[in-house]
């Protein structure tokens, strides 16, 4: 297995971001490449299932706080 380097996790969350360019607008997606860039500072890359939670709150098809519940249901502790 290879070990992946912090630029490759990283190359990784942008590379899904991008995969779905043309569903958001430039703004969108000019925030959540922000969000991988700031999480990647503490060592957290977000999969395909953080980017598309993401994105459909830019999109409005689902507020943070939803998300959050149906996580928090999800692991049992809401």
């Amino acid at each position: 297995m290879i070990h992946m380097t912090w630029e490759m996790k990283k190359a990784q969350s942008i590379a899904i971001l991008d995969r779905y360019k043309d569903q958001i607008s430039q703004e969108a997606y000019d925030r959540i490449l922000w969000v991988i860039g700031t999480q990647a500072i503490e060592d957290i890359f977000p999969d395909e299932q953080d980017i598309t939670d993401m994105i459909r709150i830019e999109n409005g098809e689902m507020r943070a706080d939803a998300l959050v519940a149906a996580y928090k249901r999800e692991w049992g502790v809401a």
